[in-house]
């Protein structure tokens, strides 16, 4: 038995038999290893219950068809299509895939929620547009196995875990979206077998323009980020190929959504049906102006690669509308640069839209309530730090900075029963107004165990803090550099102490 007991098969992988070739050093198929992979990486996002997979390891004929296959996918939840020009040239593939759509439409439907419970894997690149796909494929996504061969320029290559660190690398990223993807819709068939709540969808959306195949790479990983953050990343799957449809679907999207990123590469990309000049990336761009004219509270970042050269003469054309149209300009984040800059960016971006609609939430009379506010009760902020930094001049100073503005502030005792500092800690964090991680000499660990804690314990508060930063405080350490959080405002100082950098921080108490 597997996940879904009202299922036969959890997950039916379609192949061509010739697609699960082996190279000479590996042990089996790229298919029987793909099989044996994923039903590994969904236990683990399925909290350890292993799912039930099933693919054909014979090649049938007609006679076997209806028998074994047909009854199969009647009682299958999942479908994964590894597609190929194989793929499309056996036409027990396409009716698997034709078959199980039609079965599908009869109970759950072949969406469940937003995500579609057919999976479409790509082993090797296509040679026709997506258009020519069938119907059932259309708009499902797509799990890329192949990519640019790092030691052969311009040639392409299927991700192969054997053939070297790169290529595994590629391969169990491209995995573990499949596998999270495959858990998540099975459990929410799970949740509606069983009538259950299963709340699976975020607050906020961020809509990340789908790319051209030279930034594909850097989309997924803004993409992966965003989702590890807790939010919900739109488009779901393909966009559609014709105009019209795309600027309904893109449209939809971007209504629901609180920023749009947009990453301009060297390709020019596909023109849709419909349209005679203008490639997809140009047409998102455009939809997301209108969106933003539409209402307020919406915001545009616009990245391109530092250093990219347009290829395409029409892609040169495009980049220079990007950076000389006017339209284009207002309301948008126009950046060339690396790829952790745009991280940054779109994370800063967030704050700032989340602060402004904190505070257009906050009722006048609230509002004049916070000003009012006087140091007969002074705003208590816990500034949690490492005992190293208790006697460094920077903390010195950003805890006078807090006292001569009113400011009552709490540093942890140097108290060396643990058991102890662990209560003074939790007691802190109840009385608190504010809390201030100080991130200096602790260590990078220490760090990481301070901002789960803060997650924890904050939690158990019977009304919520009014603001949660995080000081980021010299020495320079590479992982202070890349630190991003959506836990808490992260305050950057300098290597002399500046108050000013602690009024975003400050302001979210209302005595700013």
């Amino acid at each position: 038995m597997g996940y879904l007991p009202s299922f036969a098969e959890d997950i039916f992988i379609s192949y061509a038999h010739n697609d699960d070739d082996a190279y000479a050093m590996e042990p089996q198929g790229w298919v029987a290893q793909l099989d044996e992979d994923l039903r590994k990486r969904v236990a683990v996002f399925l909290d350890g219950q292993k799912p039930a997979v099933w693919r054909d390891r014979e090649i049938r004929g007609n006679e076997d068809f209806e028998e074994i296959i047909t009854r199969r996918l009647i009682k299958t939840a999942t479908l994964i299509s590894i597609i190929s020009p194989s793929f499309f040239q056996r036409k027990w593939c396409l009716r698997e895939l034709e078959e199980f759509a039609t079965c599908a439409e009869r109970d759950f439907g072949v969406k469940v929620g937003e995500k579609n419970r057919i999976f479409k894997v790509e082993k090797v690149p296509l040679s026709f547009e997506r258009g020519y796909l069938p119907d059932s494929l259309q708009g499902t996504g797509s799990y890329r196995f192949y990519g640019p061969d790092p030691q052969h320029e311009g040639r392409i290559h299927e991700y192969r875990p054997k053939l070297g660190v790169d290529y595994a690398a590629r391969y169990w990223r491209e995995l573990d979206d499949l596998a999270q993807d495959i858990a998540m819709v099975l459990k929410q068939m799970y949740a509606r077998v069983h009538n259950a709540d299963l709340t699976v969808e975020p607050a906020t959306a961020i809509y990340v323009a789908e790319a051209t195949s030279d930034l594909e790479d850097e989309a997924k990983e803004i993409r992966r980020d965003l989702k590890a953050r807790g939010f919900k990343v739109l488009p779901e799957g393909d966009l559609p190929y014709r105009t019209k449809d795309l600027r309904t679907r893109v449209a939809e999207d971007l209504s629901r959504s609180l920023l749009s990123i947009h990453l301009i590469g060297s390709e020019y990309g596909l023109i849709p049906e419909g349209e005679s000049q203008k490639s997809i990336a140009w047409l998102q761009s455009e939809y997301s102006i209108e969106r933003q004219k539409k209402a307020t509270g919406f915001a545009r970042i616009l990245w391109i690669p530092r250093g990219m050269a347009p290829a395409d003469p029409r892609q040169q054309r495009f980049v220079e509308h990007l950076h000389n149209d006017s339209e284009v300009q207002q309301g948008a984040d126009l950046t060339q640069s690396r790829l952790e800059e745009l991280k940054t960016l779109v994370q800063e971006k967030i704050s700032v839209i989340r602060s402004v609609d904190e505070k257009k939430a906050l009722p006048q009379a609230a509002a004049r309530e916070r000003k009012e506010i006087t140091i007969d009760e002074p705003l208590r902020i816990y500034v949690i730090c490492d005992q190293l930094d208790l006697l460094s001049s920077d903390l010195g100073d950003l805890r006078n900075y807090l006292f001569t503005h009113g400011y009552e502030c709490i540093l942890p005792s140097e108290n060396g029963d643990e058991a102890e500092a662990l209560q003074e800690h939790v007691d802190n964090l109840e009385i608190c107004d504010a809390c201030l991680i100080y991130y200096g000499l602790g260590s990078d660990r220490w760090f990481g165990t301070k901002l789960r804690e803060l997650r924890k314990l904050l939690s158990r508060r019977n009304s919520p803090v009014r603001a949660k930063g995080v000081y980021v405080a010299p020495p320079t350490t590479p992982c202070k550099v890349q630190l991003q959080t959506l836990e808490a405002m992260v305050l950057r100082g300098s290597k002399t102490f500046t108050g000013t950098i602690l009024i975003p921080f400050l302001e979210k108490l209302g005595t700013v």
